[in-house]
């Protein structure tokens, strides 16, 4: 934890961007890609599509499902970040809105959430008092989390304290703040 912590404040001192740790990286269709999102170079090309949707996600393999259905659907993507999953994270949603909204050829941006954790409530609460140029899509994961109170599930970033970091939690704050949020991935 120790050095996580560190490198992310030298990062922070040298204004650079951390994507991770436990991220699959960054795709941006036909132009590049950081990590191995999206897997094998011809899965890859498979899933990913250049057009207007952004996508950040929590999960690596999230992101390329979320990608794919966006592709056949006839749907390209701009650029598409895998956040990642651990609870202390180099950039988050909110820390790469900005970087959404400054790019022209982002239409719409597209969040896959999960449990636990706060950054989807700190997006929402900046939603809420900042009207974003992007209609915003969410899908909530986990919603059966709830259900089950004092089970741990999935990796360290899953981490529910009381509402906070619940998936009804997450739902309710991103709604009120104007995000579309959907029932099922399809």
């Amino acid at each position: 934890r120790y050095d996580v912590v560190r490198i992310l404040e030298s990062a922070r001192t040298h204004r650079a961007t951390v994507i991770g740790p436990n991220s699959l990286g960054i795709v941006s269709p036909e132009t590049l890609r950081i990590g191995m999102g999206g897997g094998a170079v011809e899965s890859l090309r498979r899933a990913y599509r250049k057009g207007p949707v952004g996508i950040m996600s929590r999960s690596g393999g999230m992101l390329t499902e979320i990608a794919n259905l966006l592709t056949q659907a006839g749907i390209g993507q701009s650029t598409c970040v895998s956040i990642g999953g651990d609870p202390i994270v180099g950039s988050t949603f909110l820390d790469l809105l900005p970087h959404y909204e400054a790019d022209r050829q982002t239409k719409a941006l597209v969040l896959f959430c999960e449990p636990g954790g706060s950054m989807e409530e700190d997006l929402a609460r900046h939603l809420a008092s900042h009207e974003s140029r992007l209609p915003v899509i969410a899908l909530v994961a986990g919603r059966f989390t709830d259900r089950m109170q004092g089970v741990r599930f999935g990796h360290a970033g899953a981490m529910v304290q009381g509402l906070r970091g619940s998936p009804t939690r997450k739902i309710a704050l991103l709604r009120d703040a104007g995000v579309l949020v959907a029932e099922k991935i399809s």
